[in-house]
């Protein structure tokens, strides 16, 4: 174990390799493969490709391309335009919106024994791949506090019943080995910051009303405070080994309490409970503990909640004051409308909007590697929450193994890469692709520009402004017939783009 840790820390030559090494599992698509001597990576974006009538034009298919990357010239002439079966879309970057706050994914007990199950070498080559430049410089890292369905057993940090002076907390081996190693690595790689978040999925079982692990259950109301301490505890220990954080949410799908009754941990609040708790227990434990920096986030559960979940807890103007934004899941995305997020936004103009969680909830198996239809949920998701006020998106599990674990509950489910230890390589799956096309592109201080059509258009598109003043578009054509679009710069300058069948395409230029 030690030689891991000692490997990760100190290689610093790199393997990346320009292009895909493609492995096809009979899937929609292809996964690209990952070892101790190759992995792809995004070339370098020189200033020429995107100033002086240039711009950088990346795409990934489901017909195998993986941000491949050209540089081509604006438009001599509008001719173009003139087209009738043209979808023609104009910049206004002039029209600003919400600031982003960035894209990442989730540091679970499961991606980190992944990612330590592989070799120094390779292990090296998964977290420059979503953190190191080349890679997806993902900027958010979400950090679970204590267990959750994917870890190989259930867990809090004090599970010595009626504790309530909280002297047994402790972190494990799943935080100390596995987990702030790799924290630390992250934050080395990425040169842009990490903002790093946690939340739990349920206190320890003496603390609730049921005493169970799982199933439906609550927090004793005695206990308010002593979860709170606990919170205090948690932030303390991560101190000591030079971690800071940036934000924590109140409790992950605080509405699963109620309404799941298998072997998954959790612990539920109501809409009003998770309000009387922050302004009476954990907003005034967190200040006095020097914390009021943190970014205290409600909710962490899907968009169908929204707006009245907001509505109930702002309704406290204490639980308001303590609050910086809201917490959001994917996993209803496909059933509520995005306008319940744009709706949320103009009731509470002053707090962010946060996708905290996303997961492919298919089973994972070995002729599902590669699908490309799990890729443009994301991609689909991620257009519609940033063009609907999110600042971020985040995803689940970094990395699973071929079984979709480990979990110790109920759901071996798809991750964007795979692990295949035994192989001592990963597997990046287009999932992966489609969050790069954003996260390697969009850094933190990116706002959020208009993009607008004269005409509807089922090719999906949004548009920002990088703090180095750099444009950037993302188009997702999800239909087996390709388009023609051209982008429109308030009318200065013009782009033409085969939005091929099945693709995701990020522009950029200055």
């Amino acid at each position: 174990m030690k030689t891991v840790i000692v490997n990760l820390m100190l290689f610093g030559v790199s393997v990346f390799a320009k292009d895909c090494a493609v492995k096809n599992y009979g899937a929609s698509s292809i996964v690209c493969v990952c070892n101790a001597t190759y992995c792809d990576k995004i070339e370098r974006i020189s200033k020429d490709s995107i100033s002086g009538g240039h711009y950088t034009h990346f795409v990934s298919s489901k017909a195998g391309l993986r941000l491949k990357q050209t540089t081509n010239k604006f438009l001599q002439s509008d001719s173009a335009l003139s087209r009738e079966d043209t979808l023609k879309l104009t910049v206004q970057r002039d029209v600003k919106y919400q600031d982003i706050a960035g894209f990442g994914g989730a540091i679970n007990d499961a991606a980190a024994i992944n990612i330590r199950s592989l070799s120094g070498m390779v292990a090296e080559n998964l977290m420059q791949s979503y953190f190191g430049e080349g890679g997806s410089q993902y900027t958010i890292l979400r950090n679970p506090m204590g267990a959750t369905d994917f870890s190989a057993k259930y867990y809090t940090f004090d599970d010595v019943v009626n504790d309530t002076a909280l002297e047994h907390f402790a972190l494990g081996d799943e935080d100390l080995k596995y987990k702030i190693p790799l924290i630390k690595r992250a934050q080395q790689l990425n040169k842009r910051g990490i903002k790093l978040f946690t939340e739990a999925w349920s206190a320890p079982y003496w603390m609730k009303k049921n005493g169970t692990v799982y199933g439906t259950s609550h927090l004793l109301p005695e206990n308010y405070q002593l979860w709170a301490n606990y919170h205090v505890k948690y932030f303390d220990a991560y101190a000591k080994e030079n971690i800071t954080y940036w934000g924590l949410t109140a409790q992950n799908e605080p509405t699963q309490g109620d309404i799941i009754p298998s072997q998954i941990i959790t612990m539920g609040w109501k809409a009003e409970q998770q309000r009387d708790w922050i302004a009476q227990h954990l907003g005034p434990t967190l200040h006095k503990a020097g914390y009021d920096y943190l970014k205290l986030m409600i909710l962490d559960d899907n968009r169908r909640y929204l707006p009245k979940w907001a509505e109930t807890v702002f309704a406290n103007k204490t639980a308001r004051d303590y609050v910086a934004g809201i917490g959001v899941h994917y996993y209803t995305d496909s059933y509520d409308s995005p306008s319940l997020l744009t709706q949320t936004h103009e009731e509470f103009p002053d707090k962010f909007i946060l996708y905290t969680e996303a997961c492919d909830l298919h089973k994972i198996n070995a002729s599902y590697l590669g699908n490309w239809e799990s890729g443009e949920l994301y991609g689909t998701s991620i257009i519609q929450a940033i063009n609907h006020w999110s600042v971020g998106w985040t995803d689940w599990s970094l990395a699973l193994n071929l079984e979709g674990g480990p979990t110790w509950t109920c759901c071996p489910f798809n991750s964007a890469v795979i692990v295949n230890s035994t192989a001592d390589e990963f597997y990046k799956q287009p999932m992966f692709y489609f969050l790069a096309h954003f996260s390697s592109f969009v850094p933190p201080g990116s706002v959020r520009i208009g993009l607008s059509s004269e005409q509807s258009s089922d090719v999906m598109s949004t548009a920002f402004l990088t703090p180095d003043q750099e444009t950037v578009i993302v188009l997702m054509n999800s239909n087996d017939t390709a388009r023609s679009v051209v982008i429109s710069d308030n009318g200065r300058r013009n782009i033409a783009v085969d939005v091929q069948a099945r693709s995701i395409h990020t522009i950029l230029y200055k």
